[in-house]
């Protein structure tokens, strides 16, 4: 192989590897189910990355009603979590170990989470979903809104795979 061939292959390999890793996120903003969620934020600055809103949604306390698995099979394990609708927000319907074959659904990772006395509850499940980027100097309001409980976050939603697309008032 040339020098030139060379050249040209370590400069396009680590281009591919960077291209390859948007066509999920893209694929999901362009094709994926719109639903609404809705959230708690916290922490509204970041000192070198500027204004977010990092968000805890409700369905991320996952009760343990909603989980018929073994705590093995659970905990610090990716499971899917059935989606359904109840009023203008989805919900936490069930929890699987196998892709749901229809229906809307997001794959988290399952932690134990504990109440205020300590006990086990529920689950905590982290979808990747917690950090939304806003404009300078809006982070304190949107905070300030979600202390009320006014906020609800828009997601959409492709394969089990979700994309935080929105933030807003209710």
């Amino acid at each position: 192989m040339t020098k030139k061939k060379t050249f040209l292959l370590a400069i396009a390999i680590p281009l591919l590897i960077l291209l390859a890793m948007t066509i999920k996120p893209q694929a999901t903003v362009l094709f994926g189910q719109e639903i609404l969620l809705e959230t708690k934020a916290y922490d509204p600055t970041d000192l070198f990355r500027g204004d977010y809103v990092a968000v805890n949604f409700a369905i991320t306390d996952v009760p343990k009603s909603k989980v018929n698995l073994p705590l093995d099979k659970v905990y610090n394990k990716n499971l899917y979590v059935s989606l359904k609708q109840e009023g203008k927000y989805y919900v936490v319907d069930q929890v699987s170990e196998v892709k749901p074959k229809h229906g809307v659904y997001l794959k988290g990772r399952f932690q134990e989470g504990f109440n205020e006395f300590g006990e086990t509850t529920n689950y905590r499940v982290d979808y990747s979903l917690d950090k939304y980027f806003v404009e300078q100097g809006s982070g304190k309001d949107l905070e300030q809104e979600s202390i009320k409980g006014g906020l609800e976050g828009t997601v959409k939603i492709l394969g089990g795979y979700g994309v935080l697309t929105g933030i807003a008032k209710r």
